[in-house]
């Protein structure tokens, strides 16, 4: 019998000890704040925060630190992801637009870009331009890279990579054709010194200097109509193109060289440029000869230099010139390097 009231005992104390932890349990539940470990929580932002974001999320914003500031104005648009404010807030500090615009952008296009990149991209180009890019382009050319900042001066272009519909700023005027600022400038500081030099009225004559994405893709189709197979080597589409950059510029008689490169395919299949040099006459190949022997003193390079053809995946053409800067152009010179070779970043 007493063991009996001993066990009912037991048992009325363990239910009143559960009682009370359920009651203590709902009592802390009912004040329980999930924003307590959140430091940026205030009267005027905690109701948003606690309406839109689940327990994850607030985890998510807590263990990355991530201010209000920083999401606040997206977190009502469709598709809002606590995961990308960062991009969000990136993308809208960097290329304003409205808010749903850019929660849809990025929430689509997200693995094309990183933090970094994607601010790097939006000076450069519109969302537009990023939109039809990434739609359109890649759809044709998966392995297609474009370029996060094309206004570097050593940016090496190919069939693989792209600057899209980029159009470079500070674009000044040359001899009637557009050049970046710094170019043209070394292009004027080389054209004085040629004619101090040969006198005679001789002077560096351009032909062409930058040229729009439009321009370059009609000027791609006439050369592919001339000749579909060798036209990469001679002039690349547009978007791949080396004269959207600003800091290429071709002297009077590229056009005719390029022609006749296409005309001759024996030309290109041999690499054998002599019958077109024989048309060149004495002042140009003196021109030529001084560029090859000068050009780099002014931060300039042949481009696309006779014997470097495998490198540069171009025909000789001895009337284009890029500005690299006079330091990369003088160890360009020196290691008889192409661009392509260099490793730029190792001279620095």
């Amino acid at each position: 019998m007493e063991e009996r009231k001993v066990l009912m005992v037991r048992v009325i104390l363990i239910l009143v000890c559960l009682a009370i932890f359920v009651t203590c349990f709902w009592a802390m539940n009912q004040t329980y704040d999930p924003l307590a470990r959140y430091p940026y929580a205030t009267e005027e932002n905690r109701d948003t925060i606690l309406q839109h974001l689940d327990s994850e999320d607030i985890e998510y914003i807590i263990s990355n630190q991530i201010r209000p500031e920083e999401f606040l104005e997206f977190i009502e648009e469709p598709g809002f992801d606590i995961r990308y404010c960062r991009l969000y807030s990136v993308a809208k500090q960097t290329q304003d637009e409205s808010n749903a615009y850019i929660v849809n952008f990025v929430n689509r296009y997200r693995s094309h870009f990183s933090m970094s990149t994607l601010e790097t991209l939006l000076e450069h180009y519109s969302y537009l331009d990023l939109t039809t890019f990434y739609e359109n382009e890649l759809a044709s050319h998966e392995q297609m890279t474009l370029i996060s900042d094309p206004s570097s001066p050593l940016i090496v272009l190919n069939t693989s990579t792209s600057v899209y519909k980029y159009v470079p700023d500070h674009l000044v005027s040359v001899q009637g054709v557009m050049l970046k600022e710094e170019a043209g400038k070394a292009f004027q500081n080389m054209d004085e010194a040629y004619r101090s030099m040969i006198g005679q009225g001789q002077t560096l004559s351009l032909e062409k200097g930058y040229i729009p994405y439009d321009q370059v893709f009609t000027e791609y189709t006439s050369w592919t109509t001339l000749n579909d197979q060798y036209s990469d080597e001679v002039f690349l589409p547009a978007g791949q193109n080396e004269f959207q950059l600003g800091y290429t510029v071709a002297l009077t008689g590229y056009t005719d060289w390029v022609r006749q490169c296409l005309e001759k395919e024996s030309v290109a299949q041999e690499q054998n440029y002599e019958e077109i040099l024989e048309t060149v006459d004495e002042t140009v190949m003196q021109k030529i000869t001084w560029l090859e022997d000068n050009a780099y003193r002014y931060g300039f390079v042949i481009r696309y230099p006779q014997g470097k053809e495998d490198q540069t995946k171009h025909l000789y053409n001895p009337f284009v010139l890029r500005y690299v800067g006079q330091k990369n152009a003088k160890a360009m010179r020196e290691s008889d390097k192409v661009m392509e070779e260099m490793k730029f970043e190792e001279l620095e």
